[in-house]
């Protein structure tokens, strides 16, 4: 899962500084009683550098530029990152602090608009722990993505978890919602990188995310016999699992978009000395396509196979799954 970083809106600067002039006014209004501060300036002598009104005014101005100015940069640098296991609040400009708060923890996640939320389309999101703690993150533009991302990360732990291992999956087969790979790159019977071997992994990709999501196990031939990744690993740069899981992250982008990143997840297993790719892919918020040069693919897993549509399929499979 790539990390969404969510940032508040601008109704939380407008908000403070509202608080913050309804404090300075108080504050003022209130030392008005205390002292005759004109007074006490001109028994300073003070007047005779600078008048009362023009001191007021130029201190006034002053005081409003330095809290504005915190406060600016209070809400600039403050974040939301949001990862597959942890949300981490990132803040100040200087001195930056971090404070992470773990997903496994999250017992609700609840929205929240005010008048001028509905007006612009934004929303606060409000996160409770198990331990009591509420993390909110006001005035957010994309709440309802966001929300779903949130929602999917906490899925995506419980379902880690709780997911069959790698050798259930093996002696389970290939179906519906699981496909074996030999390799993602790596032509076994040529001797070769491949193109078609790259792209016929985003195609299973593709048809997942456009169907009920799945499990895809790269290093796997179809008996289920495992064959691991070493030939993929000397084809790459970086001949590791990073660098594997580099280049796979680097197709997804460029094959079916960085914007459905954020379905797929990439796991590790290792059995009987052999590494084993376990993608774990998720329902689509939205039509996923596989760019082929200047054409755009639609396919959908049916059954234990990824299947091309044709236009007109493509048209009514749309309207009638993404709704």
């Amino acid at each position: 899962m790539h990390n969404t970083v969510v940032k508040q809106g601008p109704m939380v600067f407008l908000k403070d500084v509202l608080v913050m002039e309804l404090v300075a006014f108080a504050l003022l209004f209130f030392a008005s009683f205390v002292k005759n501060y004109e007074l006490l300036y001109q028994e300073w002598n003070l007047t005779q550098y600078l008048r009362y009104d023009i001191f007021i005014l130029i201190g006034a101005s002053l005081f409003q530029l330095f809290y504005l100015t915190t406060l600016f940069i209070n809400w600039y640098f403050l974040s939301f990152e949001i990862s597959a296991k942890e949300i981490t609040k990132k803040s100040g400009l200087f001195f930056r602090r971090q404070k992470s708060v773990s997903l496994a923890d999250v017992v609700t996640i609840e929205t929240y608009q005010s008048f001028f939320d509905r007006r612009i389309n934004h929303a606060t999101i409000i996160i409770e722990h198990r331990d009591g703690r509420v993390t909110k993150i006001r005035n957010v533009a994309d709440w309802d993505e966001n929300v779903k991302i949130i929602k999917r990360a906490v899925a995506n732990l419980t379902d880690h978890q709780s997911a069959p291992d790698i050798q259930t999956l093996l002696q389970q087969g290939e179906g519906a919602n699981l496909e074996f790979k030999a390799s993602l790159r790596y032509d076994l019977r040529k001797n070769e990188v491949s193109k078609e071997i790259e792209r016929a992994i985003m195609k299973a990709v593709v048809g997942f995310l456009n169907a009920d999501g799945g499990t895809i196990l790269i290093g796997v031939n179809d008996t289920g016999t495992v064959c691991g990744l070493k030939n993929d690993y000397q084809s790459l740069s970086k001949k590791n699992r990073d660098g594997f899981e580099n280049h796979f992250a680097t197709l997804l982008k460029t094959i079916v978009g960085l914007p459905f990143a954020k379905y797929v997840q990439t796991y590790f297993d290792n059995i009987a000395g052999e590494d084993v790719c376990h993608i774990r892919v998720h329902a689509g918020h939205k039509p996923a396509y596989l760019k082929n040069n200047n054409r755009e693919e639609f396919f959908v897993r049916v059954g234990n196979s990824t299947q091309p549509f044709s236009m007109s399929d493509t048209a009514d499979y749309i309207k009638t799954h993404f709704v």
